[in-house]
Parts: C-alpha cells; sequence; structure tokens
C-alpha cells in the first residue's frame, strides 16, 4: 500500500507539473502589452525625474514627455499602435517588403495618417480676423507648445532618467526563465523509443553593491516515455555561485561608480533643462521686444513721412506766395521720395523677422497670421492723437488763408475764427490731460524723495544726479503748464473778441492779425507748448526697472545659484573618484567564491530532491596576478589628465560668469544712461521741429536768410527726431534685455508652467533669503594671484584635522 500511494502521488506531481510547465509556456508566449511596457517606463523615469526636484532653482513643472495633442507637434492616436505613416514615393521600391504579401499584416485597421497634426490651429487662440494677437505672455505659451527646441530638451531629460533605470536594473535580483517542450524519436521496430520532454530551466542574477554576484541555476527535464515501456524520469539539478571580490572591483565605494555617474548625470541634465528654461524665456521675449522696436521704428518713419508731406505741401504754398526758395522746397521733396523708399525697406524687413519669429522661436509656419499686440507701445506715443489732429488742421487752415492773394472776405474770416475758437476749446480738453499726466510725474518723484543715490559708488551718485535733474524739470514744468494755460485762455479771449470785432475791423488789419496773429501765432504757440510739455511728461514716465544690486552682490548671487557651475563642481568630483575608480582595476583579482552543484537523486521523481551523493560544494580563493595591465594602466593615467581638465575647467567656468556679470551690468548700467540720454536728445529735436516748422511759416520771403534755409534745416530736424524716437525705444528694449539676460545670468528665474516670470520684481537672493556671503569655492576674496615666497618646512602649519573634512565622520 505505501509503495502504490507514492505511485499516485508520483503522478499527480507530474501531471500538476506538466499542467503548471504548459500554463507558465502560454503565459510567456502571451507576455505583456506595449502599454504595460510603456507605462511602466513612464513610473519609473518620471519618479527619477520628481525625486531629483528639491530646489527651487531647478524645479520643473510637471507635464508628460509627449507634446501637447493641442499643438502642432501633438500626435492624438494611441502611441503603442500608431497608424501608418505616408512614405516618400521615391524610398517606398527600396523597402524590402514593399508589396510582398502581410506587409501590413495586423496593422492596416490602424489606418493612414499624415505626419503633423492637421487640427493644431483649433488650439491656438485668434482673433475675429483668424489672427493670433502675440504679447509677451501669449508668445511664451505659444512657444512652450509648439517649439521644436524645447520638445527637444524635455525628451532628453526623460531619456537621460530612462537611461538610469537600466543601470539600476543591474543591482535588482534578475530572474531568467526558458521553457522548452519537445517531441523525441530515436530507433526503429523493438528498439524504438517515443519520448515527451519537457525542459526547464530557471536562473537568479543578483549583483550586489560590494560587487558581489549570486548566481542561482534551476535545471529540470521531465521525460515522458510512449512506446508502451511506460517509465517518467525527472531529473533536476541546481548550480548556485557565489562571488565576492576584496580587491579588484571590491566594495561599493569602486563598484558603484558607474551607477553613482549616471544618478549624478541625470541631476546635471534636470539642471541643464531648467537653465535652458531661462534662456528660452530670454530668447522668446528678447525677440518679441525686438520686433515691438522693430514696428515701433516702421511708426516712427510713417510719422516721418506724413510729416514730411504735409510740410511739402506747405512748402508748396510758401514757394507760390514767393516766401521760400523752390530748391528749399526741392530739399524737403528729395528728403521725402527717400523716406517713402526707406519705409519700404523697413517694412519687408519687419515681415521678415516677423517670419523668423514665428518658424525659429514659436514653431508656428510661416505664414500662419500673426498680429503684434500694440499696448507696449502705448507708453512710446508721446503726444496725444488730438494734438496731431489739431496740428494738421492748423496748418490746413493757414494755408487755406495763405491762398488769397489779398484779405479774403468778411465770411471766410468768420469761418476760420469760429473753426479756431472749436480749435481752442479742443485744446483746452488735451491741457487737462496733460495737467492730469504731470501730477502723476510729480507724485512719482515724490516717492522718490530720500531713496534714489544713497551709496557712495559711482553709480548711486549718478542716479542722484539723474533725479536732481528731473526735480528741476518738473518744476520748471509745472511753471510752464500754468503759465500755457493762462495763455491759452486769453488767446481763446482774442479770438471771440476778434469774432465780435472782425465786422467792424478794418479788413487788411484783420487779415493780418487772424493769419499771422491768431492761427500761426497764438494758436500754434499754445498748442506747442502743450505738445512739448506733454512729450517731456511722457518721456520721464517711461520708466525702466532699476536693478538695485552693486557688482560685488551681483557676482556673488550668480557665484551662489549658477546651476551650471555646480555640474562643474560636480564633475570635478566625478572626475576624481573616476581616478579612484580606475585605480583600483590595477589591483589584483582576489575573490572568494563559493560554487554548489546540487543533483537530484535519479530513483526519485521529485522536483527538488536532491542526493548529497550526487552535489558538490567548493569553497575557495582565486587570484589573478595583476601581470597584464596595460589596458587599465592608459586607463588610469587618462583619468589623471581628465581631473586636472575638470579642475581647470571649473575654474574656467567660474571665471567666464564673473566675466558675464561683469559685462551683464556694464551694459545694464550704459543701456540705463543711454536711455536717458535719448530721452533728452528726443526733447531737443522735437523743438527743433517745432521751430523749423515756425519759421518756414514765418519766411518773409525766399531772398531771405529764412527763405533760403528752411528747407534744410526742416528736413534735418525731422530725421533727428525720427533717430531719436528709433533710439528711445531701442534703448529702452536694450535694457529690458539687458537686465532679462542678467537675471537669466543668475540663475534665479522662476519661469512657471505657463511661462510667467513670476519672481520679475523681487531683488536677487540665495533661496528667498539675503545675498549669500559663503566663501567663493575657488577661493577667498583675498586669494593671493602671484605666489608667495617660500616657507620653511618647520614653520608650516600642521595639517587640518579630519575632522575639518566635509566627509568626515561625526
Amino acid at each position: 500500500m505505501p509503495a502504490q500511494d507514492e505511485q499516485r502521488r508520483g503522478r499527480r506531481l507530474r501531471h500538476v507539473c506538466l499542467m503548471a510547465t504548459v500554463g507558465a509556456l502560454l503565459l510567456m508566449t502571451i507576455g505583456c502589452t506595449r502599454r504595460y511596457y510603456r507605462d511602466f517606463a513612464d513610473r519609473d523615469t518620471y519618479r527619477i525625474v520628481e525625486d531629483r526636484l528639491t530646489d527651487w532653482r531647478w524645479d520643473l513643472p510637471p507635464r508628460p514627455v509627449e507634446a501637447s495633442p493641442k499643438s502642432r507637434m501633438g500626435d492624438v492616436y494611441d502611441p503603442n499602435h500608431e497608424p501608418i505613416p505616408y512614405d516618400d514615393p521615391g524610398a517606398r521600391p527600396y523597402q524590402i517588403t514593399a508589396g510582398r504579401p502581410f506587409e501590413f499584416h495586423g496593422q492596416k485597421k490602424r489606418g493612414w495618417a499624415p505626419v503633423e497634426n492637421l487640427n493644431w490651429m483649433n488650439g491656438i487662440p485668434r482673433d475675429a480676423d483668424g489672427a493670433l494677437v502675440l504679447s509677451g505672455p501669449s508668445a511664451m505659451q505659444i512657444a512652450l507648445a509648439n517649439s521644436r527646441d524645447y520638445q527637444t530638451n524635455i525628451e532628453d531629460v526623460y531619456l537621460k532618467a530612462l537611461s538610469l533605470t537600466l543601470v539600476r536594473f543591474t543591482f535588482f535580483p534578475q530572474i531568467f526563465s526558458s521553457q522548452t517542450a519537445q517531441y523525441r524519436h530515436f530507433g526503429a521496430n523493438a528498439n524504438d523509443s517515443n519520448q515527451f520532454q519537457l525542459l526547464a530551466q530557471d536562473s537568479l542574477n543578483w549583483t550586489f553593491y560590494s560587487g558581489a554576484q549570486l548566481l542561482v541555476n534551476f535545471a529540470n527535464n521531465l521525460v515522458f516515455e510512449y512506446n508502451g515501456k511506460g517509465f517518467q524520469t525527472v531529473n533536476s539539478g541546481l548550480a548556485i555561485s557565489l562571488t565576492q571580490p576584496l580587491l579588484q572591483g571590491a566594495w561599493a565605494r569602486n563598484f558603484t561608480q558607474p551607477l553613482s555617474l549616471i544618478e549624478r548625470q541625470t541631476l546635471y541634465t534636470i539642471r541643464n533643462f531648467a537653465s535652458f528654461r531661462r534662456q528660452f524665456y530670454v530668447d522668446i521675449v528678447s525677440s518679441y521686444l525686438g520686433l515691438m522696436a522693430t514696428l515701433q521704428q516702421v511708426r516712427n518713419t510713417q510719422y516721418q513721412v506724413d510729416q514730411l508731406k504735409h510740410s511739402l505741401e506747405e512748402q508748396e504754398a510758401l514757394v507760390k506766395a514767393g516766401l521760400v526758395d523752390p530748391l528749399q522746397r526741392d530739399t524737403v521733396a528729395q528728403n521725402y521720395q527717400q523716406s517713402r523708399s526707406g519705409l519700404l525697406g523697413q517694412e519687408a524687413n519687419y515681415q521678415t523677422l516677423l517670419d523668423t519669429y514665428r518658424v525659429t522661436r514659436l514653431g508656428l509656419p510661416a505664414d500662419f497670421p500673426v498680429k503684434l499686440d500694440e499696448v507696449l507701445l502705448k507708453k512710446f506715443e508721446l503726444n496725444d492723437p488730438r494734438l496731431d489732429s489739431l496740428r494738421k488742421d492748423n496748418e490746413s487752415l493757414y494755408l487755406e488763408l495763405l491762398q488769397h492773394d489779398g484779405p479774403p472776405s468778411q465770411d471766410i474770416m468768420v469761418d476760420a475764427g469760429k473753426r479756431l475758437l472749436d480749435d481752442f476749446e479742443e485744446l483746452k480738453e488735451v491741457a487737462l490731460v496733460v495737467g492730469k499726466e504731470l501730477e502723476k510725474w510729480l507724485a512719482r518723484i515724490k516717492s522718490q524723495e530720500g531713496k534714489v543715490g544713497t551709496g557712495p559708488g559711482p553709480l548711486e551718485q549718478d542716479e542722484l544726479a539723474s533725479y536732481q535733474k528731473e526735480v528741476e524739470l518738473s518744476e520748471k514744468l509745472s511753471q510752464a503748464y500754468s503759465l500755457s494755460r493762462d495763455a491759452m485762455i486769453k488767446s481763446s479771449e482774442e479770438t471771440q473778441k476778434f469774432l465780435d470785432g472782425v465786422a467792424k475791423a478794418d479788413p487788411e488789419e484783420a487779415w493780418t492779425k487772424l493769419r499771422q496773429g491768431l492761427v500761426s501765432g497764438d494758436f500754434r504757440a499754445r498748442m506747442t507748448e502743450q505738445l512739448v510739455i506733454q512729450s517731456q511728461v511722457r518721456v520721464y514716465l517711461i520708466e525702466v526697472n532699476k536693478v538695485d544690486l552693486t557688482l560685488e552682490q551681483a557676482i556673488a548671487v550668480a557665484l551662489a545659484n549658477r546651476l551650471d557651475l555646480m555640474n562643474s563642481l560636480a564633475q570635478v568630483t566625478d572626475a576624481w573618484r573616476l581616478v579612484e575608480y580606475d585605480g583600483n582595476q590595477l589591483l589584483a583579482g582576489l575573490n572568494i567564491f563559493y560554487n554548489g552543484d546540487l543533483r537530484s537523486d535519479p530513483k526519485s521523481l521529485g522536483l527538488v530532491r536532491f542526493d548529497a551523493h550526487d552535489s558538490q560544494h567548493i569553497v575557495g580563493i582565486r587570484f589573478n596576478a595583476p601581470i597584464v595591465r596595460r589596458q587599465q594602466r592608459n586607463a588610469y593615467r587618462a583619468d589623471q589628465i581628465g581631473y586636472q581638465r575638470a579642475r581647470r575647467a571649473y575654474m574656467l567656468n567660474h571665471d567666464t560668469i564673473v566675466q558675464q556679470i561683469r559685462l551683464d551690468m556694464r551694459l545694464l548700467n550704459l543701456n540705463r544712461q543711454q536711455f536717458e540720454i535719448s530721452r533728452d536728445a528726443l526733447l531737443i529735436a522735437a523743438r527743433q521741429v517745432d521751430q523749423a516748422e515756425f519759421n518756414a511759416r514765418t519766411s518773409q520771403g525766399a531772398s531771405s536768410g529764412q527763405g533760403q534755409t528752411v528747407g534744410t534745416l526742416l528736413v534735418s530736424a525731422q530725421q533727428a527726431l525720427v533717430t531719436n524716437k528709433n533710439s528711445l525705444i531701442g534703448n529702452w528694449v536694450s535694457y529690458e534685455i539687458a537686465r532679462m539676460t542678467l537675471f537669466k545670468d543668475f540663475d534665479i528665474m522662476n519661469i512657471d508652467a505657463q511661462g510667467v516670470w513670476t519672481n520679475d520684481s523681487s531683488v536677487p537672493a540665495f533661496n528667498g533669503g539675503p545675498v549669500p556671503t559663503t566663501p567663493d569655492p575657488v577661493g577667498a576674496p583675498v586669494e593671493t594671484l602671484l605666489p608667495a615666497p617660500e616657507t620653511p618646512a618647520s614653520s608650516l602649519p600642521p595639517p587640518p584635522s579630519a575632522a575639518a573634512s566635509p566627509f568626515a565622520a561625526p
């Protein structure tokens, strides 16, 4: 009975093993899905990246590696079963399987799809005209979603973290399983053999941080005979190998160096991408500001062309009246044509820059309709548009009166007086706006009292001088505004008196008073006064965002926050550890090992019933003499040179950062001073234009001094005006770009997921605190640049204790 029970148990065991083996074979044949492996890789990779976002300076907003489905690069299809892309007809014949059966077997149901997402335009906000309105924030949002360079850099971070998962896996327990089912026929007739064999081989490979390696291999053979002899056999074997190095490749500090290197390199890649995001922001916004400056320059030239056209019409009338030399008229006409030609070139250049911006910065097609949001340009409108309208109306009225050789009819003079009186009323409304702007400027000056130029440095003294100059100018303009208001009221009353008495006045005197006294005299003077006052007030209302840092503070901020400097310092340690790692490879190979070979009892049908008589265990020490080490020697020597190069690279990076910050601060102060100079120059040019136009209207004859030079002076003044207008916005844009570049070089710009610079107005600091005073890693601020005289060995200080090392044990 016990023998029969044992046979029944053996048969049940064989049946269970058979079913388990067949089930394992079926499961391994099917395997896991593509989606499983994709999600598995994403979980590991995103976790690696997230674990390294431990500092606000390289913190990244959460987003997947794939482009947004709404973007131009977006992929709306199942990434694990992409549709078939359209192939190039010329390359199609060279596909080996082209036209053969089953070329797209199982793939045709996915369909065909173009390379580009055809619905990407639905994700672009557009106005009623179908154009994208670009501002600084909207440009960043579009670029973050559609820029190819930005997407590539995101993928670089993902790929670096993905490669780390494979290196980490080398230290995980790795299980391999191989199952084989086969039918074996041997012999013939009475000696034939028909067997069904199930061969299983499972293994475990485990590498430890200490360099130890464990190999376990379990092999099992099940044989079923079908020729009527009716025998079954089970052969099992377990092989175990454990090796621990003691010299070469021993212990974690040596063996885990490749893993440590890629772990650290992943952090470097994340830091590099954080710096790239700041550079990306500066590139997008600075290019946008450059486009705005170019557009404003086009507007300034257009304004110059319009003014020259009006001046030319006025010159024509003055030539007919014999008040201006025809040569001066031709000078204005020539400059008018040149300005028109220059305007066409500027407009073409603007469109070229806009096309380049769309393609290289935003990732949009060159023909995608785009408009620039011109809100930013409002601050560079130095005068109320109503002043231009009043100016044109006054010039038209003056030219109409100039057409008459003698006094016109009373009705014409009354009509002109009424038009002039209406213009005075509108000018009074403009003067109210000018007064409010003047009050705003005075309030800002008052708020800065005692806060400007408080430091002893030359920059602070320059700021104090500029502030005092601004205070003096504001006082003069306040007085001039009050006088102009009183004179405007008086001039308006004089116009009303003219209308009341024109019927009884002498026609010649009335015409002279209207033409020269009121139209070309009083009104033009009052309008010019308001124009000059408003121009100066609005120019000084244009502010630049000042950076309250000294050069020494700026350098300290950069050295404490620059991510590339952190990476360089860490790479010096990497190079040093690599020297130690390859230095370890020069040692002899000394390993302790254990090898176990366990065999099953051939008389037993059990799977893990091993026979001690047929098993062996080996424990020993293996020694490899360090005789052939040429490759290791060369690697070690190259690592030593690499370490010195890493040190030099760090010092170069340090010096380059200091040089860059010095340049940034120099350009920042230069652009600020040039901006202030351009404000003064613009006001001077505006006064020159008004004076030149006044001289042209008050010329006494073509042979007089004014009549022979008025055209040349007018052209020169208008050219100076447009040049200084361009300089004003150009210097303002240059300053803002220099300021952004400085903060970018600090590596402290916080750009959120929407592309907004969130800490724009904050004072540069380290981790939200004050400017750091930590010592410079390269050397102390008082480090001597020349070698000191040799010191006797007896007077040298003792070596630092172990506790002074940052790696010392507590």
